[in-house]
């Protein structure tokens, strides 16, 4: 038996051209002790009055020199100098070359509204080091919405699945309609030799499914190609799912499934998840068929949720909730962990931060029974965290990458390499 093992890395971090850096440059601190009022001038429309309550003597002090600036973007976070980093997502090939994505979000960490990036990193040792991160696709005036990074293993080809959206756009979520009524659809990098090279981007356009739902990829994470039973060799990946009057945390929008039964060259829309259902993980269960856990924004009741397709993830079989695991609506890592010699075989891994710890740390945890319970967990670390992936090396090391930072959680992009005796292992 191993001995418990743990380490950590640094694979992407923010910065300035070629000058990176632990964390972005920020322009603003929150003011947590501060709350205000807004008043609207009745003489001069274009003037606002703003009256601020729990200020200290030295803020005091300071207030007839201060500046107002308005937010118009209605996002929720702030400029700062260079680039930021979200949306991380992970695999392990066939050939053991682990590869590494994330968005390169341009002067703001705000999901849309300026230009994004993707980038890319790799590894050929198991995840013990890591490439200088690279920008495999960049277009001026275009927000790169990241989706799944998967390997068709017929082929050993590794695909990145991404959309397109203006960078002007600032509100991302309410311009899903007006994108699925374009057509939708979605673009995919291509790699032939383990990610040392890309293709240029090419677009598909997924079949809509029987009800009238249209798809393209969901954030991030990775997708699966499936194993066993009548649909083997089935490339899946999550989606998001549009359809016209149907409700949800944004009208007409949920999480779901596409599948391709031909290599990636085309796609076909699959299940659909309930309304409020949002960013989704997957992984193939022992008898073919198909976990799905999901963040839900609607009726938040702190568990994580989930469902099972058997046939392929053209629907779904089952639904529910899990008890025993919290979730604080966050992007989550998911894997199969296969290791027949040591009886681990129905292992199942899944990380995200509980609710109740403050910051956000993020956490490991076991099934045993093909996703029913999750009895086993573990803390990662003490930093700051918020979404994540998980992969297995051919030698049976866990890679967890996932977003942290000292202060905020997203000032870089680690990478965690631990073994199952380390999860097990009591604190």
């Amino acid at each position: 038996m191993s001995e418990p093992f743990l380490e950590r890395l640094d694979v992407f971090l923010p910065g300035q051209g070629e000058t990176l850096t632990q964390a972005p440059d920020h322009h603003w601190e929150l003011a947590d002790n501060l709350t205000g009022r807004i008043y609207y001038s009745t003489k001069e429309p274009d003037t606002i009055l703003v009256q601020l309550h729990g200020l200290n003597e030295e803020q005091k002090a300071q207030r007839p020199r201060l500046k107002i600036r308005v937010d118009r973007t209605g996002g929720e976070y702030h400029d700062y100098d260079g680039f930021g980093l979200h949306l991380p997502g992970l695999i392990v090939t066939q050939q053991g070359t682990a590869i590494a994505i994330c968005q390169k979000r341009h002067n703001s960490l705000a999901d849309s509204g300026h230009q994004i990036d993707v980038l890319m990193s790799r590894s050929e040792d198991g995840g013990k080091t890591w490439q200088r991160q690279t920008v495999i696709f960049s277009e001026e005036g275009v927000s790169a919405f990241l989706g799944a990074v998967f390997e068709e293993r017929n082929t050993g080809a590794v695909f990145i699945a991404f959309w397109k959206m203006p960078d002007d756009v600032t509100h991302d979520l309410g311009y899903f309609g007006e994108y699925a009524r374009q057509g939708g659809g979605f673009w995919l990098l291509k790699s032939t030799d383990e990610g040392q090279s890309w293709s240029e981007p090419f677009y598909v356009s997924p079949l809509p499914n029987d009800d009238g739902w249209v798809g393209w990829n969901n954030n991030c994470v990775h997708g699966i190609q499936l194993d066993r039973g009548p649909r083997a060799g089935r490339l899946v990946i999550p989606a998001f799912l549009y359809k016209e009057g149907e409700p949800g945390q944004v009208p007409g929008v949920r999480g779901g499934l596409l599948y391709s039964d031909d290599g990636a060259q085309s796609w076909q829309t699959g299940a659909v998840l309930p309304d409020g259902s949002d960013e989704v993980a997957l992984v193939e269960i022992a008898d073919g068929g198909i976990y799905i856990s999901y963040r839900k924004n609607t009726r938040v009741t702190g568990k994580r949720h989930f469902a099972r397709s058997d046939d392929g993830g053209e629907s779904l079989c089952e639904l529910g909730q899990h008890h025993d695991v919290g979730c604080r609506n966050l992007h989550a890592g998911l894997a199969r962990y296969a290791d027949s010699a040591k009886e681990r075989k129905n292992v199942l891994l899944f990380s995200n931060p509980p609710p109740g710890n403050s910051p956000q740390k993020m956490t490991i945890y076991m099934s045993r029974d093909e996703g029913k319970t999750w009895p086993v967990s573990r803390l990662l670390g003490h930093n700051p965290s918020r979404y994540s992936d998980l992969a297995v090396t051919p030698d049976g090391m866990v890679l967890c990458l996932y977003t942290n930072g000292k202060k905020r959680d997203r000032e870089k992009i680690s990478v965690a390499r631990f073994n199952l005796e380390w999860l097990e292992e009591q604190d």
